[in-house]
């Protein structure tokens, strides 16, 4: 890898981080960044199916999935960015999606990989 493509992925790195850091929490764990990304690209899935994907174990993949949606698991407001949505194949099953907040911030994830 040259220098200048390896200078421009990193640069790309950087943008991604501080968008997540700047749009979500200055504070997120990583975990919850890549549960956001994972559930972008398997909209739909359940929390069993995305810790699968993610490699967390079901209880880590509910806090997180919990934490992107509109509360959090302390009860304080959440960071909007999922709607949890109860499977309408499976009443005891909840599948996850973007809000519309969520839309915008994928998409803008998007665009900085796409520079």
């Amino acid at each position: 890898m040259t220098d200048d493509k390896m200078t421009k992925g990193l640069r790309r790195s950087d943008r991604f981080l501080t968008a997540i850091r700047s749009s979500i929490d200055d504070t997120i764990p990583v975990q919850i960044a890549h549960t956001f990304v994972k559930v972008c690209m398997n909209q739909g899935k359940g929390v069993v199916e995305l810790a699968d994907l993610t490699g967390a174990s079901k209880s880590t993949m509910s806090r997180h999935l919990l934490d992107l949606s509109e509360t959090l698991r302390t009860g304080a407001p959440g960071y909007g960015l999922l709607l949890r949505t109860v499977d309408p194949t499976n009443l005891r099953s909840v599948v996850y999606t973007l809000t519309p907040r969520g839309k915008l911030f994928r998409n803008t994830l998007a665009d900085i990989m796409e520079d």
